[in-house]
């Protein structure tokens, strides 16, 4: 049943739309209010599902006691109802900045009331749509994590792979794992798998859609979802669609369907790089201690993105193949880079080349070992700053 309150701006104003809305069996009128403040006022203590205020009440006007009770009761679909003749673009304009959800004039008939009391009052429906439990639901709320680094061979790709897995563990079939423009596309050789299709596929279409998307998937015996690097494809064909509408179109079908996406991306591809580490919620700095360039790059790439207005602690410095003989100091990175490190990554060279070969993740063929405590630790200091 549909609550409605009324107002009047006239003794007896409310009764002639009373008596109109008695035909539909579907609304109730459950009070009414005699000027604005009241309208207000009721709305916020009844929550009726539509209140029908006049624009020229007493006191209070309609289009103030519409925006309190808009702010007061936001479940409550308000109504101005209008002198005749002023349903024109000036008086919309005004009704919708007042929070209004639709607006009569004092002579619309019996149907279109009801019809706009209906349409005001449906708005509630939608809170059991799955989209408005992702949108007020803190836990669901879709995050994207891009891996990078200032030079290649660091391990970032390893570090995606494993990364993702954690979280595929964590949160078992919400999680995409992107081979973003690789080079050689290591992602499916780390995981063993042969996909066929990929972001190559993609890209070589005019537009995306989600079952295109979702076609060209590929899932990891763990569970995990990947989409592979365009390795296989001709460069110069897909070269037009590498750009930014075409990857805003991507991250935005693949957030709605997974709860994380990361991204196994290079520092640089144009300004495609520089949009999608924008859009993440976790840009994760992969570097090393073993050379006196990295450390250079990494601190440059690390005010790149800060120059972006990415907030600090979304940038994840982590810290790879680190030893004893690494010939610089996590105090020689944190000087250069002016950043906090947010993980180290013990050096293990034996057991990531047996993990490459054998085409199975290091978290999940030693999970005991150093270095897969270090990538589930970086997984958890991820989960942690999530909004809860």
């Amino acid at each position: 049943m549909i609550r409605v309150l009324l107002s009047e701006n006239t003794p007896g104003a409310a009764d002639e739309i009373a008596r109109k809305l008695t035909e539909a069996d579907d609304i109730e009128v459950i009070g009414y209010a005699q000027d604005g403040l009241e309208a207000a006022q009721m709305a916020a203590q009844l929550s009726p599902h539509a209140a029908l205020i006049y624009t020229d009440m007493s006191g209070m006007d309609g289009f103030q006691a519409c925006r309190i009770a808009s702010l007061a009761a936001p479940e409550t679909g308000c109504i101005l109802i209008a002198p005749s003749g002023s349903d024109n673009p000036e008086i919309w304009q005004k009704a919708m900045s007042s929070g209004a959800r639709g607006l009569l004039t004092v002579d619309a008939n019996t149907e279109e009331i009801i019809e706009t009391v209906r349409q005001a009052a449906s708005l509630a429906e939608h809170k059991d749509q799955p989209e408005y439990q992702l949108v007020t639901d803190p836990s669901k709320m879709p995050v994207t994590i891009a891996v990078t680094g200032a030079k290649g061979g660091i391990g970032k790709t390893t570090i995606a792979t494993n990364l993702a897995i954690c979280l595929q563990k964590e949160f078992p079939g919400q999680v995409v794992l992107v081979d973003f423009i690789g080079q050689y596309g290591d992602v499916p050789l780390l995981l063993d798998m042969h996909p066929k299709g990929g972001l190559g596929e993609l890209m070589l279409l005019d537009e995306l859609d989600t079952d295109m998307v979702q076609s060209q998937l590929a899932q990891h015996s763990s569970g995990l979802w990947i989409l592979a690097a365009p390795n296989d494809t001709d460069l110069s064909l897909i070269e037009p669609n590498i750009r930014i509408p075409y990857i805003a179109d991507l991250i935005s079908i693949l957030r709605s369907r997974y709860h994380f996406v990361v991204f196994d991306a290079p520092p640089l591809v144009g300004n495609v790089s520089s949009y999608l580490f924008s859009r993440c919620n976790f840009v994760v700095v992969v570097t090393y201690l073993i050379d006196l360039a990295a450390i250079r790059d990494t601190a440059t790439l690390i005010e790149s993105l800060t120059n972006t207005q990415m907030p600090t602690d979304s940038i994840k410095l982590v810290v790879n193949r680190r030893s004893q003989r690494n010939p610089f100091s996590t105090a020689d990175l944190q000087q250069t880079v002016n950043h906090d490190i947010t993980t180290e990554i013990p050096e293990d060279s034996t057991a990531a080349i047996s993990a490459l070969n054998e085409g199975v993740p290091l978290v999940l063929r030693a999970p005991g070992s150093p270095v897969a405590r270090a990538i589930r630790g970086l997984s958890e200091e991820i989960i942690a700053d999530l909004p809860q």
